[in-house]
């Protein structure tokens, strides 16, 4: 019997439960993990919709923050939320958002019964202690938080702060950097706070900070922009007054140096003359680069812009070159021209296009030997006519062409020329601005030195549609239009 017994066991009778016990453990089990998910999706809800504040267009941090708090009462069960952005140079905290829930449960934004600033002077404020101690702090009430002291005539703020349990203030900093604080005030006390509304408030505070960042970079960013932007107007203002100014002067003193030169003031020995020479070579010099930063000066201040016409730029060129043509018989360089039998008209500024060939050809002369030649050729491509001015002269190197059409872009040890090499490194630069407002393009070719340059560039073959467009694309500026400083060979 007893064997029986070990084996079986006893004939004790077992335990019987009840049923509605399990049933009434497994619903508070469920009831409890519904609680749980909906805390989640409310955290992840909130958290998405400030991600969206942050990435939305709003770049302004009052506006940001306004709508943060705004956002703070709506998706969460909060009932205010405050943010404060750190004044570094008067050592405070600037109030620039709160919003608290009025009796319908509607979020209302106040300013007027609450703290505005808050100085760091202020030690034993729980929002002064969060930021120097870089965490956390947690107050059962609004004493010493947001309620302005011995303001007991604020009663609605005494009423309100009444409701709340617990306070909860962080500090709000990115990268180290210290921006600004949060405050949250509930209903519920601190005990009551569940674990995952305490990892939404954390979560929060650095989202919170990260878009306040955002904001005041950005706004840093536009602020060094706009101040760029005044300085490169007044820098261009500047250039442009002080070569206008300079202009009249120089031209002035040029022309009683020729007159010298011209023996209307009596004969010159020698070294009168030798040093007279020098002077009016100098002062032409000087001529050249103030035209030229004249003329840069209206090209990048906008007041530049093109009057086209159909335009037959074989006949452009004639012009040119008839000027020209002293100045190359006196150096001994010959100038031609090479058109095919007919081409059609192009959109183009005439006196604009005149001073890129003038341009042209005056690099291709300081560069061009004695006995040197240099040709001007127009064939059509496609819907464009290009122009090319090539010489026989001393060339350039291949890697230093880039730098051709560059502002201030000087090559002259890459010309083997005995020469002078002078100017201001502009004249290709105003050249290429010319022929990109006309929607043309410029280059350079050189098969190296001594074997002579090509500059080519192209126009645009007259049809209504561009000469339309081009027409209106310059319209507005037509009254503030100032003309090109011809340039001087």
């Amino acid at each position: 019997m007893s064997f029986f017994k070990s084996l079986f066991g006893t004939s004790k009778k077992p335990e019987v439960v009840d049923p509605s016990t399990d049933v009434t453990h497994i619903n508070q089990e469920v009831y409890k993990k519904s609680a749980e998910l909906s805390e989640r999706n409310k955290t992840l809800a909130l958290l998405q919709r400030i991600n969206e504040l942050i990435l939305s267009s709003i770049t302004h941090p009052d506006e940001i923050a306004r709508l943060v708090t705004s956002v703070l009462m709506s998706h969460a069960d909060f009932q205010i939320a405050t943010i404060f952005l750190y004044d570094s140079k008067k050592r405070l905290l600037r109030r620039i958002a709160y919003s608290e829930v009025d009796t319908e449960g509607n979020a209302v934004q106040r300013s007027d019964l609450y703290l505005s600033e808050i100085s760091f002077s202020a030690i034993d404020n729980l929002v002064i202690q969060s930021v120097n101690d870089k965490r956390l702090k947690v107050s059962p009430t609004l004493e010493n938080v947001l309620l302005i002291p011995n303001n007991s005539s604020a009663s609605d703020a005494l009423d309100h702060a009444s409701i709340i349990k617990s306070v909860f203030s962080y500090p709000l900093s990115v990268r180290s950097e210290l921006i600004g604080a949060m405050v949250i005030g509930m209903k519920q006390g601190e005990e009551s706070v569940s674990e995952y509304r305490r990892d939404m408030l954390n979560r929060l505070a650095d989202t919170v900070g990260i878009a306040m960042d955002n904001a005041l970079l950005y706004n840093e960013v536009q602020s060094a922009n706009a101040r760029l932007k005044e300085l490169d107007k007044l820098k261009d203002e500047f250039v442009s007054l002080a070569s206008h100014e300079l202009r009249t002067p120089m031209t002035a003193i040029k022309s009683y140096l020729w007159m010298a030169l011209d023996g209307q003031g009596g004969p010159l020995n020698e070294k009168q003359r030798y040093y007279i020479d020098r002077a009016y070579m100098s002062v032409d010099r000087l001529t050249k680069m103030v035209n030229d930063m004249l003329n840069i000066s209206r090209i990048e201040s906008g007041r530049l812009s093109i009057d086209v016409n159909a335009v037959s730029l074989d006949k452009v060129i004639k012009d040119v070159i008839e000027e020209v043509t002293p100045r190359a018989k006196e150096v001994g360089v010959t100038i031609s021209l090479e058109v095919p039998g007919s081409l059609p008209q192009a959109i183009v500024d005439e006196d604009k296009i005149k001073e890129v060939i003038f341009n042209l050809l005056g690099n291709a002369l300081k560069f061009t030997p004695k006995d040197g030649k240099i040709t001007i050729s127009l064939k059509q491509k496609d819907t464009m006519i290009e122009t090319t001015v090539s010489d026989n002269g001393v060339g350039i190197n291949k890697e230093e062409i880039p730098k051709l059409f560059q502002k201030f872009s000087m090559i002259a040890d890459s010309y083997g020329t005995d020469k002078p090499v002078t100017g201001t490194g502009l004249g290709l630069y105003i050249c290429r601005s010319i022929i990109e407002m006309h929607e043309g393009k410029i280059w350079a070719t050189s098969e190296g030195l001594g074997k002579g340059t090509q500059v080519t560039f192209s126009l645009k073959i007259f049809n209504e549609d561009d000469f339309k467009r081009l027409t209106e694309k310059f319209s507005h500026n037509i009254k503030e239009n100032v003309d090109l400083v011809h340039a001087e060979i």
